[in-house]
């Protein structure tokens, strides 16, 4: 993220038959046969895949701790990144295309994630998080968005992998289910407006979550113990985008049968509720020009598109951040429902104003080059999950900020000789971290380009490349496998969650938001989904005046003192630097790697 590819026969011929990933599914089958509920028609092997996918010759042959054999290859080249991806997306299938591990086979909805043995790296029998968010739904729905594009609208790189994320049916399958499951919430809660409280995804039984052991019913909301119903608005606004790109790929392909028309017109219709709902929820009101980072429900029957009092902001905390938060506003602004208001603009202009009061620019100084770069809030990698999912990169003004950011993150663990990258995740075993039960490390980043403090630079994750690999693929598959070197970094669902510098000590778990990321990333993001969703309703030349002034306003004066003599603005915004890969080291080879992910010797 090494040696000549084509020097490693076997290893990496790709082009082969078909049922090479057919076999591959058998053994995933087989895996999660043993220890759960029967076995799956969503690990079959189906004969109804679009494409000749490319083979992940490493993972068919029982190895899931394939990152050695990528060290010293040329990332550079394109069939080297696709060959690499293909053996990644085989074994984190094990996790995102997994009922019963990843998703509930009932209700199709998301599950946290699940905790592995800390000696073997396979599942923990009572590991399982049956709960889950909006932010994961997120991720599963982008990442069914991509699976079902049509070939011919996908980059030559990426296309042959897509039969690697789900087939047809598997896509089909499971969002008839999830559709289900919330349009079955939204008639219980319409409240919540077709959006998602933190929920358990079987339904709950004795005040708890339901386990796969218990008779499943339906969704229900996760509540605290005073039996509050809350809607968190920086997650669902990542939900509400990825349903936005869903439904532009679904009505593009709704011609093709009648399984996907009615699809299609079912998660438009959970589209329009959102739609018509959002600004009743989140705004907090006339003349505020704050949108709340969580609504408090105070009559879970009131339908939010008829009341804008039944939801209140009851902690005071808005959201006006620069990072993952500005979705739901841009959600509420462009697709928002203002009919409410007498002066729509208005408001909506003075979300904006505000917001831009905190958009800070901050320098980054290496190797005699000054970069200009977008202050974090931690400077975690975690706070640029708006580019995944939305048309950022295609503003240049954005994209020169963000690639920035990259170099700075990269330069910095090259630098500190870093054995990987930070954001924030879960802890590995025995470390405390800043949260109040240590088990969750939220300020992870770099401290000369943090706002708040950071308080440890010894844990880091794979996932934390997944803004370089969507930037600068070269450079992000190469920090990717850079981690999956690590002592346990690679287990047989896939990616670890984050582990410690000197390699004595992981988080044995494996979620979302940790793994399916960076996985997003290496398929391009749904950014050109959403753009076209944007151009048809007319709302692109919006997103991009409302995203592009305000980063111009903020950041045009520091960019043009880093100007050389004679520079134009826009030569210096086209001016992108090229990403630095990780120092070729030898990484900690204790305590020791998980048997069941051996792998020959590269």
């Amino acid at each position: 993220m090494i040696v000549d590819p084509n020097s490693q026969v076997g290893f990496r011929n790709w082009k082969t038959h078909a049922r090479a990933a057919q076999a591959l599914l058998l053994v995933a089958l087989t895996f999660y046969s043993r220890g759960h509920v029967g076995a799956s028609s969503f690990l079959a092997p189906t004969a109804t895949r679009r494409l000749s996918p490319a083979t992940p010759s490493l993972v068919n042959s029982g190895c899931c701790r394939f990152a050695p054999h990528y060290q010293g290859v040329d990332w550079q080249d394109p069939k080297v990144r696709e060959d690499f991806m293909a053996n990644v997306l085989s074994v984190e299938r094990r996790f995102f295309a997994a009922p019963d591990v990843a998703f509930d086979r009932d209700s199709g909805m998301t599950y946290d994630g699940t905790s592995l043995n800390l000696t073997t790296g396979g599942l923990q029998s009572d590991g399982l998080r049956v709960f889950s968010a909006a932010s994961k739904e997120a991720l599963h729905l982008s990442l069914l968005a991509i699976a079902l594009q049509p070939p011919q609208d996908v980059d030559e790189e990426r296309r042959e992998l897509l039969p690697l994320v789900y087939s047809m049916d598997e896509a089909l399958e499971i969002l008839e289910k999830k559709v289900s499951s919330m349009e079955d919430f939204d008639r219980r809660f319409p409240a919540c407006g077709g959006f998602l409280p933190w929920f358990c995804s079987r339904g709950i039984s004795n005040g708890s979550c339901k386990g796969l052991n218990e008779t499943f019913t339906f969704i229900e909301p996760k509540v605290d113990s005073a039996s509050v119903l809350s809607v968190p608005a920086l997650d669902n606004g990542q939900m509400a985008w990825a349903a936005v790109a869903l439904v532009q790929v679904l009505q593009k392909r709704s011609s093709e049968s009648s399984r996907i028309s009615t699809l299609a017109q079912r998660w438009e219709n959970r589209l329009k509720r959102m739609r018509a709902t959002a600004v009743n929820l989140f705004y907090d009101g006339p003349g505020t020009g704050t949108v709340r980072a969580i609504a408090t429900i105070k009559n879970a029957s009131v339908d939010a598109a008829n009341n804008s009092t039944n939801a209140y902001n009851a902690e005071n905390y808005v959201l006006w951040d620069p990072f993952e938060g500005e979705m739901v506003v841009l959600f509420i602004d462009l697709m928002g429902n203002w009919s409410n208001y007498t002066d729509p603009q208005a408001e909506k202009d003075k979300i904006w104003n505000i917001k831009a009061q905190h958009v800070d620019p901050v320098l980054y100084n290496e190797s005699n080059n000054t970069y200009v770069i977008q202050e974090g809030f931690w400077f975690s990698a975690h706070e640029q999950w708006k580019t995944l999912q939305l048309p950022y990169l295609q503003i240049p003004l954005v994209h020169h900020l963000f690639r920035n950011g990259e170099m700075a993150r990269l330069t910095f663990s090259v630098v500190k000789n870093l054995n990987g990258l930070m954001a924030s995740v879960n802890a590995p075993t025995g470390f405390h971290c800043d949260s109040a039960s240590g088990a969750y490390c939220s300020a992870l980043g770099i401290q000369s380009l943090a706002e708040q403090p950071i308080l440890t630079d010894h844990v880091l994750t794979p996932y934390g490349a997944f803004p370089a690999i969507l930037i600068e693929p070269a450079a992000g598959l190469a920090w990717y496998q850079h981690m999956l070197r690590m002592p346990r970094a690679q287990t047989a669902l896939g990616s670890i969650e984050s582990f410690l510098q000197n390699g004595t000590s992981v988080a044995a778990m494996v979620t979302w938001d940790a793994k399916v990321t960076s996985v997003v990333a290496m398929l391009g993001g749904t950014g050109d989904l959403v753009r076209a969703r944007m151009e048809t309703e007319g709302v692109m030349d919006t997103f991009v005046q409302r995203v592009e002034s305000m980063y111009a306003d903020v950041f045009q004066k520091p960019l043009a003192q880093t100007m050389k003599k004679g520079e134009s603005m826009s030569a210096r915004i086209a001016e992108l630097p090229a990403l630095p890969l990780p120092a070729d080291q030898a990484m900690p080879s204790e305590p020791y790697h998980y048997a069941m992910c051996g792998c020959a010797s590269p």
